[in-house]
């Protein structure tokens, strides 16, 4: 048994030690509940329902999914497998052959994945009792119903026609696999907390151009979707609102009765996150605070390459036009890409101004940045990496990442109020450069990644890995893994 079905055992037995006062008749002694008196038989599998199916949250904030059966008498425990059906012809299995001493186990809990679940009962020697011929199955699935969009339907007209009005709920829009679609248009997600999603094994590809952008206002989650850039608007692919909720205010959500202090704005409540897509040519920003005044809560990008062919000077992750209020409370920029192929001055990301986040988030609020096995390449030559960040309250911590021509990374991490925990960093200058700015020095090596290459081409969306190879072959970064871990698989 293996480390994993020794722990789904020991919860299980655990477990079942509280279980069986409830689900068995009480004053009943263990043994004679199991048994009952049934012996010579065979046996059945379990019965599996939907309603004994539970979420449960664990500790360290990662979700569990609890399953639970009623008892077949005369069993001598039951068998248990888990597989990720995602891509049906491929099922990964992540609890496998595990010995259930009770009546229930748990599995980790895992968003937007489908899951088989089969049991089967165990034969009871003692009782003579055979072990059931076939196994009970049940699929659950973490995925949010979603409204597919029809290939060849215009992204932003189809969400306009069927966006529930007035909605504050998650809503899901899917993209069918491996379809080709265009988003020309202000696709506008109006009050809704939004997931717009693809295939993970086969990506659809939107085709960005016109006035192309998402606009936003209570988050949205893009997954699994490769989108073409090259003929997008020089803005941004997400817009904050220009028309923001009055309930999305800080009056609304009770923060200016919490501390005088606190400015008139709006904040992004719920997460915006791009996870699993790959961008060519992004000539503008990936996302755009717009000038209506707003704040975000957490912004996330995970497993995502974007190269950027920048066309302006606007920053990749843009809050300066909320002059008086633009921040991200809480960004995560995690096993990620970023490369550029224009030689442009402009910063990598760049706040509204240099205010105090209690001022806007609330008495007491900081701002927590984690940059985290990513490579940064040429974003952006000729200007700081960030900007305004004075008297943020921001704790950055860095952390397996390269920086390849990146101007002033000093600029985010050692300004009045700020904070830098680094670790396993590092960082290069190519041809006639000056040096790194001493403060650099002291979140990263100083370290040339050497890296495969070629590193100068578009993204090709028809390959898994766009035709690019960002593998670095500097010492310290393989045995360390430094960098975007896609490039040492």
């Amino acid at each position: 048994m293996n480390y994993r079905n020794k722990w789904l055992s020991s919860i299980c037995f655990a477990s079942m030690m509280i279980g069986l006062a409830t689900s068995c008749a009480e004053g009943v002694d263990v043994d004679e509940n199991f048994n009952a008196g049934v012996s010579n038989t065979q046996l059945e599998a379990p019965e599996l329902s939907e309603e004994n199916l539970k979420v449960q949250v664990n500790g360290d904030g990662s979700e569990s999914v609890d399953i639970s059966w009623p008892v077949v008498l005369g069993a001598g425990g039951y068998l248990a497998n888990v597989d990720i059906v995602n891509d049906p012809a491929n099922p990964i299995n992540i609890v496998k052959d595990s010995i259930i001493d009770g009546c229930h186990f748990s599995f980790p809990r895992e968003v937007d994945t489908k899951y088989e679940i089969t049991v089967s009962t165990l034969g009871n020697e003692k009782l003579n009792n055979k072990a059931s011929v076939d196994a009970s199955s049940i699929a659950y699935s973490t995925m949010l119903p979603a409204t597919i969009i029809p290939e060849g339907v215009e992204i932003s007209q189809f969400i306009a026609d069927n966006l529930p009005a007035g909605t504050t709920e998650e809503t899901a829009f899917e993209l069918l696999a491996g379809k080709t679609y265009q988003l020309s248009g202000k696709a506008d997600l109006k009050t809704a907390n939004v997931t717009i999603r693809g295939d993970r094994y086969n990506r659809p590809f939107v085709v960005v151009s016109g006035e192309g952008t998402i606009i936003n206002q209570n988050g949205v989650k893009i997954r699994n979707i490769n989108f073409d850039m090259s003929d997008a608007p020089l803005t941004s692919l997400i817009t904050l609102s220009p028309e923001p909720d009055p309930m999305f205010s800080t009056e609304a959500l009770g923060l200016k009765a919490l501390s005088s202090d606190v400015k008139d704005g709006f904040i992004v409540q719920n997460a915006i996150s791009i996870e699993s897509c790959n961008f060519r040519n992004l000539p503008g920003s990936i996302i755009s605070s717009g000038e209506a005044g707003w704040a975000i809560s957490n912004f996330r990008i995970d497993n995502c390459v974007v190269q950027f062919k920048k066309a302006n000077s606007k920053p990749a992750i843009n809050m300066e036009d909320c002059w008086s209020f633009g921040s991200i409370k809480t960004m995560t920029l995690s096993n990620s890409t970023f490369y550029n192929l224009s030689n442009i001055k402009c910063r990598f990301i760049r706040y509204g101004g240099r205010f105090k986040p209690n001022q806007i988030f609330g008495p007491g609020a900081t701002c927590e940045h984690t940059l985290a096995n990513s490579t940064f390449y040429k974003t952006f030559t000729g200007d700081q990496f960030a900007n305004n960040m004075d008297q943020s309250q921001l704790t950055a911590t860095i952390t397996h990442c390269i920086f390849y021509d990146i101007m002033r990374l000093d600029q985010y991490c050692f300004r009045t109020g700020t904070t830098c925990v680094p670790s396993d960093n590092v960082s290069w200058l190519a041809g006639d450069e000056p040096k790194l700015h001493s403060n650099v020095l002291k979140i990263s090596e100083e370290i040339d990644p050497n890296f495969t290459g070629p590193t100068d081409l578009e993204f090709n969306i028809d390959e898994a890995k766009g035709g690019v190879n960002f593998l670095p072959r500097a010492s310290v970064c393989v045995e360390k893994k430094i960098g975007d871990p896609r490039w040492f698989e």
